[in-house]
């Protein structure tokens, strides 16, 4: 079962993750990667609620067919499934859900790491830049956005040099960002990190440029997927760390990039389909390393193959424990589309 955010404002995510799992389950069932099996994924939509998350799991769990969960983007929907889960030995990988509480035994893995791990790039970016003021915009409601606002971007501050002016959290849907980009604009500091949603970016981006901030814009993956399109020209020169550019040279990702614009009519993935493709071939690996479809089985096979790490859309994929790290990127907007800033030879 794939529970995912197919419709209401995060629905960008469950979408793009989806098409990253689809191609995934093709390429597993055509090389007959699980021999005389074929791996099949059943969607379901759990929109913007823990409940309904929640839910699909305790189904799941009921139903033997089910060997396995490919959980949801949003830290507030796993964060609901993950005891069920743990409890019922029911395996659970994650994408996204990078927040604290998801991660809660031997049974449940994420394969996007967190950004703290790579965040890094973005203040050696700064640092380039010779930036020592900075303020912070985050989003409060979504607890990923949230800890990055309040414990990453600091912490990064402190190891960089430089000092955070302010720091304001938004509510979760908030559209108008006309007062605190002001506000923000007047102090001039060095840079903003803008820490939103996908829809929020190019909104607080355009207010800010309009109050007249001429200073670095730092985002995260959510400027990506071309949520920046709509601001075009204003939003020029906005960079954001990433586990995935598609403009990179690796060829696990060169080979995942073609094989998702020859299924999608040309399309250029994105992060989100991206971890939904390492995903489903993270599933794959651990049935095939079981030789079994029992769920206790299963959770064996994957922590062999977490060890081991494997090659993916993401690039080399390790784990720290059953949380995946990878080389962090760092991508940005140039008015028109998407460009990879650093490491250039990626």
């Amino acid at each position: 079962m794939s529970i995912k955010e197919m419709t209401g404002p995060l629905a960008y995510a469950g979408i793009h993750t989806t098409k990253g799992i689809k191609l995934a389950v093709e390429q597993i069932n055509q090389q007959d990667f699980l021999g005389e099996t074929d791996l099949k994924i059943e969607v379901k939509d759990s929109g913007t609620s823990a409940r309904k998350a929640a839910s699909f799991t305790t189904q799941a769990i009921a139903d033997e067919s089910y060997a396995a969960i490919l959980g949801p983007g949003t830290s507030s929907q796993a964060a609901a499934m993950s005891p069920i889960a743990q409890k019922s030995r029911m395996p659970v990988i994650y994408t996204q859900a990078g927040s604290e509480g998801v991660l809660v035994g031997d049974y449940t893995y994420r394969v996007t790491p967190p950004a703290s791990s790579y965040f890094g790039v973005a203040g050696d970016y700064l640092a380039s830049k010779n930036i020592r003021t900075a303020a912070v915009l985050y989003n409060s409601g979504i607890p990923t956005l949230s800890e990055l606002g309040k414990k990453t971007v600091p912490g990064l501050a402190e190891e960089h040099g430089f000092s955070i002016q302010s720091s304001n959290g938004v509510p979760r849907d908030a559209l108008d960002f006309t007062a605190v980009g002001s506000e923000i604009a007047e102090a001039a500091p060095g840079a903003v990190f803008v820490l939103l949603t996908g829809p929020q970016n190019p909104r607080a981006i355009s207010q800010l440029r309009r109050n007249g901030y001429q200073g670095e814009i730092v985002g995260m993956l959510s400027m990506g997927a071309g949520n920046l399109e709509t601001a075009g020209e204003v939003a020029a020169g906005a960079v954001w760390p990433g586990n995935f550019s598609a403009l990179s040279n690796k060829p696990s990702t060169k080979a995942f990039i073609e094989a998702y614009k020859a299924k999608y009519g040309g399309e250029i993935p994105n992060n989100f389909a991206a971890e939904g493709y390492d995903a489903a071939w993270f599933l794959a690996r651990g049935i095939e390393q079981a030789g079994s479809s029992s769920r206790s089985a299963i959770q064996d096979g994957l922590a062999e193959v977490a060890k081991a790490g494997f090659k993916g859309a993401q690039g080399e994929l390790r784990f720290q424990g059953n949380d995946v790290r990878v080389e962090g990127v760092l991508a940005g907007w140039n008015g028109s589309k998407e460009v990879l800033v650093m490491p250039s030879g990626s």
